[in-house]
């Protein structure tokens, strides 16, 4: 379907400009401007719920909701925000959500929804919620048994996850899941928060899926900024007489890390993960290229010079990445176990026993991981660093676009009884007081105000043996899997002021995104058919082979037969799907 979005929100703007003239007064007066319908009409009740004189208009029924309460464009898109009144529902009826917990060991006997947080919740809203904790591990074959046996929760969170195939087959072709563009009358802010910004091209792509087609609603960022990138031991870096600002090069790092190793006794300053580096930090982005390797990875390392699409891994300037990253790993810089590492956590007692001094992390999953390993009395704890250049006075291409769509997603299962109060309860999320609850908390438990009135973060949640992160997903929003609007800047709490100096030191070095590939990038059925026959085999091959240059099992002198075995299992086919892509995408 051709894509008219743009031209949409285009005329929307022109329909509020004329809608406002009237004026909007308190009170629901009959100055407000017109509200319209799901279906695109006038509706009779006014923002302030009072009825207005509309002459020949068909009066409506009245909506449960948000239903014809907010002002909307002739497709029923929300133009603002709409604040919900409590409760959203006084029934009994219970809602059911599919999600995950990461740290169970905390859970109390009688289950998540006995917690401070989800009690707030259902004391505010009156939606009683049910929720199905899943074990991480066993959520793919959880979420298989629940679609053959026609099991599925209302709410299934990361469903586009675990089904095998574009989620928008799960809904227009099997009906697993409803088309949430059918209930945009019952989601005001999440619509408001899609397409607000009618440049944010990439947000409003992956949400609409086509015109009118929402298959999921995602986590969206309140606000972009980085949340990852390299730390290193700033009292370490003190007693080679530097400071993090001195780390800027390559050169500059290898010369941090053969300190590190000789003068400070470590035997493996750093280490790669088995992917070679975390995704979302890219410190390896001064090669103009990425650094993440892995079958899974395989539709997310694109990039783009001067419009044409290029794939990470077997280009010449990874071979040029690879030679430094074999020499470091011959010098004893580099964990030789590298590749058992799947993830910060799986190093954590390197860290907090001083064996690094160095690593790429979130800043609150890194800070707390690494703060054990710095004796009390230092000037200096972990310090971030700037992604390296290859040579002073460099403009990095990538590694900094901060997308809204952030890590949570749901879905609606066809089989819920009240799709309407499902969705309007996620909606609730997005709206002011649902954002900042949902952002920070319960106060007194997760957070509090100072003396000054300042919003401070409690020491049980920042000195929590889980870590900040992790223990936070239980008390606020959980943001690794559930939708949102996702308040990141509650890590630059005072108390944490250090919080957002890493997000300033890592964005400082001048960058301008000129390579990014969009992510917001949509493929149809038969491009999304061919990705998935050549990708596998490919993914794997660059796997297992790009990898092994990394220890000099594979030499760099097999580089050239290398690439050609990557053509050979269909690297021009899958480049040449991404290019139509591209050119289609930045054509619309």
């Amino acid at each position: 379907m051709k894509r008219t979005i743009v031209l949409i929100l285009s005329i929307s703007i022109v329909f509020a400009l004329f809608a406002g003239c009237g004026g909007k007064t308190d009170g629901g007066s009959t100055d407000s401007p017109p509200v319209v319908s799901s279906t695109g009409n006038v509706a009779t009740s006014t923002p302030g719920g009072s009825s207005g004189d509309t002459g020949n208009e068909t009066e409506e029924p009245v909506l449960p909701y948000a239903a014809g309460k907010f002002l909307a464009d002739a497709n029923g898109l929300a133009l603002e925000k709409y604040e919900y009144p409590l409760p959203l529902t006084t029934s009994d009826e219970v809602i059911t959500i599919w999600t995950s917990n990461f740290t169970p060991d905390y859970l109390p006997e009688e289950g998540f929804e006995t917690m401070p947080f989800p009690q707030e919740v259902l004391a505010r809203t009156g939606v009683h919620v049910e929720y199905f904790n899943v074990p991480n591990a066993s959520r793919e074959e959880n979420f298989a048994v629940r679609l053959a046996s026609d099991d599925l929760l209302d709410i299934m969170c990361q469903a586009a996850s675990y089904y095998s195939g574009p989620i928008k087959n799960a809904v227009l072709e099997e009906g697993y899941f409803v088309n949430l563009y059918d209930y945009r009358m019952y989601m005001p802010n999440y619509i408001y928060e899609v397409t607000k910004d009618p440049s944010d091209r990439n947000t409003i792509r992956k949400v609409f899926v086509e015109d009118d087609l929402i298959c999921l609603m995602y986590e969206l960022r309140a606000q972009k900024e980085l949340s990852s990138g390299a730390f290193a031991r700033g009292d370490w870096l003190e007693d080679m007489g530097k400071i993090n600002t001195d780390i800027k090069t390559y050169d500059d790092m290898h010369d941090m890390l053969t300190f590190f190793k000789t003068e400070k006794n470590v035997e493996t300053p750093m280490t790669l993960l088995k992917t070679l580096e975390l995704a979302g930090a890219y410190e390896w982005v001064g090669f103009d290229t990425y650094c993440c390797c892995s079958a899974t990875y395989i539709r997310s390392v694109q990039y783009v010079v001067d419009g044409k699409v290029h794939l990470s891994n077997v280009g010449e300037n990874d071979r040029e990445l690879m030679s430094m990253i074999n020499q470091w790993f011959s010098e004893g810089l580099i964990d030789p176990n590298w590749a058992s590492y799947a993830s910060i956590p799986d190093i954590g007692d390197k860290l907090q026993t001083g064996e690094m001094g160095y690593i790429a992390g979130t800043r609150a999953t890194t800070m707390k991981a690494n703060d054990v390993a710095i004796p009390e009395g230092e000037r200096y704890g972990w310090v971030a660093l700037t992604k390296p250049v290859r040579h002073e006075g460099q403009t990095l291409h990538m590694g900094f676009q901060v997308d809204r769509v952030y890590w949570g997603s749901a879905a609606i299962s066809s089989s819920c009884e009240n799709i309407e109060l499902a969705v309007t309860w996620l909606d609730w999320r997005y709206s002011e007081e649902g954002s900042f609850l949902y952002g920070y908390g319960v106060q007194g438990e997760s957070w509090d105000y100072d003396e000054n009135g300042n919003i401070v973060i409690t020491e049980y949640i920042t000195s929590h043996p889980s870590g900040w992160t992790m223990i936070m997903l239980s008390y606020a929003l959980n943001s690794i899997v559930e939708p949102g609007l996702y308040i990141n800047y509650a890590w630059n709490a005072p108390g944490n002021e250090v919080a957002l100096q890493y997000t300033l030191d890592w964005e400082s070095v001048p960058h301008d995104d000129a390579y990014v590939y969009p992510s917001g990038i949509a493929y149809t059925d038969d491009q999304n058919s061919q990705i998935t026959a050549i990708a596998s085999d490919l993914g794997t091959y660059l796997e297992e082979n790009y990898l092994s240059f990394v220890d000099g099992s594979k030499p760099l002198s097999e580089w050239d037969s290398y690439v050609a075995g990557a053509q050979g299992i269909g690297l021009s086919d899958l480049l040449s799907i991404f290019q139509e892509a591209y050119d289609d995408f930045m054509a619309n």
